[in-house]
């Protein structure tokens, strides 16, 4: 499994034990993290400790600073607020970073207009469910030749573009090939396999392009592949 630098397995706090916390907690111990779930309502809680086993759970107030510092705050590599609360998850996140000097924090954002107002106060990714979805949809339907998009809590994805026959960019080395807006080309799947593509490499008729972009500029990177 994973390990922190110290040789240990890295422990997360997730505060909220909704379907979002409990999912959470649930996919992170299957990987070998050490989880403690924080929930206000105790038959919750018990319910959740039933389920998984194996996940340290705490009753309690999250976003109370005297709490958190119970919980063993301060050898935690990532504190995640999971609550259907915005303000909460922002106090969550606003007390883990200041006043226990945790790496990395990242709220649930319930409402997509606030994602900007947690970046400027600090939180490290503030992933909205919406603005997520919205952008999958948005990719998708913006351009046949998009196979499938991944997307990273900061907003940049890997978005895997079918090629073309008629593309300007068959027969161009990748050194020859410029994407709008910044995007890079980090893989090509050719027959299937994957190519690690050097300066020197040759798109082909058939290759699929695996390109490092912003979510929001998916659409145009499907565009300029059509064109080349």
């Amino acid at each position: 499994g994973i390990v922190s630098a110290a040789g240990e397995p890295p422990y997360v706090i997730i505060v909220g034990g909704g379907k979002v916390g409990y999912h959470l907690a649930r996919h992170l111990i299957e990987r070998d993290y050490e989880v403690t779930l924080i929930e206000k309502d105790a038959a919750r809680a018990e319910w959740i400790e039933h389920q998984l086993g194996t996940v340290s759970i705490m009753v309690g107030d999250g976003d109370e600073m005297a709490f958190l510092a119970t919980t063993g705050i301060e050898r935690a590599s990532v504190v995640i607020g999971a609550t259907g609360d915005d303000e909460d998850n922002l106090i969550v996140c606003q007390l883990a970073k200041r006043k226990f000097n945790v790496p990395r924090t990242i709220a649930r954002v319930n409402n997509p207009h606030n994602v900007a107002v947690f970046k400027a106060l600090g939180v490290d990714a503030p992933v909205s469910a919406t603005e997520l979805l919205m952008g999958l949809i948005e990719a998708e339907m913006g351009s046949e030749l998009v196979r499938g998009v991944a997307v990273k809590a900061s907003g940049t994805c890997l978005v895997d573009l079918a090629l073309p026959a008629i593309s300007g960019f068959v027969g161009k080395r990748i050194a020859e090939i410029s994407l709008p807006k910044g995007g890079i080309i980090v893989c090509i799947v050719r027959a299937g396999q994957p190519v690690v593509p050097t300066p020197e490499t040759v798109v082909q008729p058939g290759d699929e392009l695996v390109v490092y972009s912003q979510l929001a500029d998916v659409a145009a990177m499907g565009e300029a592949v059509a064109k080349g």
